[in-house]
């Protein structure tokens, strides 16, 4: 019955008369004022306050922390990958990192956002609930500001794959941003789950971004001895036992996973810099794989071009 269910409302989703048509003059974005963000990493622990401000044109998306005396920047770009491990981690040649951001970046990025500095007290952005949820709602509350250049996208001009063990991604070319994932879990709770949507922000708003980041209790204890999930809780993540789930509230979707899931790839493919044209598939997904597909496009100029909206 629940895969059933899963499949009925992943069809759902969209529908012919209401996939957005590729517009031919479209502007850059910004947001209209600054927000504020406080909480703790979900990994680490640690307290963080997190703001991010309007940013003029042709900037994309930069994360800034003082250290010390000295402010570092590191560019939301898939080069400054240095970890996938459990979390999207970027860093600087000097080691210095802004880590878990992939939940902020899948926010900003299927709002449409393409320039804004995310300043930090330290080295993780806040979790909030595991979901994309409160970034949504304070991006809305301040709203956007169009800015003078238009917008670029990389238009994928082949299908490109990649395939890691059991995971597998891949991107063929296609006139918006479609995208479809799969997991199978031998969990009874999760199963086989599958969801495709096209991207926009009324569909991210209403589909993915309330689904929670999720893991399994018989593994916190090795996380927390390899001082991962830290900062994890009932409060900001989906926990399940051997047979059901630990939140009291239950579930948001009964596919939450597979829709956290692509709330996660979403994220990771804003490391492009630019807004992607294609439709993109992932079985088993996880942050290396989709790292590693955004630098298998990017290997060859055969793969992609960039175009601009104007």
């Amino acid at each position: 019955m629940l895969q059933a269910r899963n499949k009925i409302e992943s069809k759902q989703l969209f529908t012919e008369s209401t996939l957005p048509k590729f517009l031919t003059a479209v502007r850059q974005k910004t947001l209209q004022n600054e927000i504020v963000f406080k909480g703790i990493g979900l990994h680490t622990g640690n307290k963080v306050s997190m703001k991010i401000f309007p940013a003029s044109e042709n900037t994309g998306i930069i994360f800034r922390r003082k250290i010390g005396n000295k402010i570092i920047s590191i560019k939301a770009d898939y080069r400054n990958v240095r970890s996938t491990k459990l979390c999207t981690l970027l860093s600087d040649r000097n080691g210095n990192s802004v880590s878990t951001v992939e939940h902020i970046l899948s926010a900003i990025y299927a709002f449409e956002i393409d320039n804004v500095v995310i300043e930090l007290t330290s080295n993780e952005i806040p979790v909030y609930d595991g979901s994309a949820q409160d970034f949504v709602k304070k991006i809305k509350e301040v709203g956007f500001e169009e800015q003078e250049s238009f917008k670029k996208f990389i238009k994928i001009k082949k299908p490109v794959e990649v395939k890691l063990g059991r995971k597998y991604a891949r991107v063929s070319p296609f006139d918006n941003t479609l995208i479809s994932t799969k997991i199978d879990y031998e969990h009874k709770l999760i199963g086989k789950q599958s969801i495709s949507v096209m991207l926009t922000p009324q569909i991210y708003e209403s589909q993915i971004c309330k689904a929670r980041t999720f893991g399994f209790l018989k593994d916190v204890e090795n996380l927390r001895k390899n001082k991962l999930a830290l900062g994890g809780s009932l409060d900001n993540a989906i926990v399940l036992d051997e047979d059901k789930v630990l939140n009291k509230d239950g579930l948001r979707f009964s596919d939450e996973f597979v829709r956290h899931k692509l709330l996660d790839f979403i994220g990771d493919i804003s490391l492009s810099g630019y807004r992607m044209l294609g439709s993109f598939f992932s079985s088993h997904p996880g942050h290396e794989t989709n790292i590693q597909l955004l630098k298998r496009v990017f290997q060859s100029p055969n793969n992609w071009e960039l175009v601009c909206s104007n």
